[in-house]
């Protein structure tokens, strides 16, 4: 169990199911990782297309340790988040391990927005609206996110992002957006191309929309992430990180702990646990 806002307890529902989608799919990253050869690290050239990068990194207090230390981190995480397991001591490593599960789960978002896939039950997006809607019922933002969301989106026709566009115009600005209107599609016979880069730059940064949707589920599940503050002062006088430590209730430890090295049975174990619990499900 592990506390969350609404007290000592596990995710359940829509909010665990999302939760289990992230770690399932860093679990697979990460045992790539262990399973790949030496040699294919140092080899001069790999004829293959890197991996898409949509500008989503995770903390650096989880991405610094090696795999079988995340794996470690994970597990630790995901049996106290999903199981009966007492949480771990309270430390920035853990709180940037559970923060590291939403990161991915932006990224995935990213990834369907970018080749087009449409919202439907399955999506990360759908599975991230049934979250916010399973911890976040009386939110006065709740039903402009399912309108927005479910109805609004880039995989659906142009014509209802202009809609969306339209309504957003001041009644007054009509007429002036009805030339507007003409003239780009007397350019657009001329220039499709700048007539496509045109219609690209009136469409919502959807992608700023949806993250400021798993930022406000993960502040509403978890509350303040105390290593954000933390880390400011780390480098600072220690005296005031000690201060700001026990003004939130946690110990001198908080900033020190770090992940074990494990050996290739441990770290396997580890695995094995995480995936009995993310695949539980199915």
């Amino acid at each position: 169990m592990w506390p969350l806002t609404n007290g000592l307890r596990c995710l359940t529902g829509p909010e665990a199911a999302l939760f289990r989608g992230g770690v399932g799919m860093m679990v697979d990253q990460l045992v790539g990782e262990l399973n790949a050869e030496p040699d294919d690290a140092a080899a001069p050239f790999i004829d293959e297309e890197p991996t898409a990068d949509f500008g989503f990194h995770p903390p650096r207090w989880y991405s610094m340790w090696e795999p079988d230390q995340k794996v470690w981190l994970l597990e630790r995480v995901t049996t106290s988040l999903l199981a009966a397991r007492s949480a771990p001591p309270h430390s920035a490593i853990f709180e940037a391990t559970v923060e590291a599960v939403y990161i991915e789960i932006a990224d995935l978002i990213a990834m369907e927005i970018t080749t087009g896939t449409p919202i439907q039950r399955g999506s990360w997006r759908g599975s991230l609206l049934d979250a916010y809607v399973q911890r976040c019922p009386e939110d006065s933002l709740l039903g402009a996110l399912q309108f927005e969301a479910t109805t609004i989106d880039p995989c659906l026709p142009p014509s209802v992002t202009k809609q969306w566009n339209a309504a957003q115009s001041h009644s007054d600005d009509s007429t002036e957006n009805e030339s507007i209107d003409a003239s780009q599609k007397a350019n657009s016979k001329a220039d499709p191309a700048r007539s496509n880069e045109a219609s690209r730059s009136e469409e919502p940064d959807w992608m700023a929309w949806w993250t400021s949707v798993i930022e406000r589920l993960v502040d509403a599940t978890y509350g303040p992430r105390l290593y954000h503050g933390a880390e400011r002062l780390r480098d600072g006088d220690p005296e005031l990180l000690i201060r700001y430590l026990r003004s939130k209730g946690v110990n001198d430890k908080f900033m020190q702990r770090i992940p074990p090295l494990r050996s290739r049975g441990q770290t396997q174990a580890a695995i094995e646990r995480i995936q009995t619990i993310v695949f539980q499900g199915e």
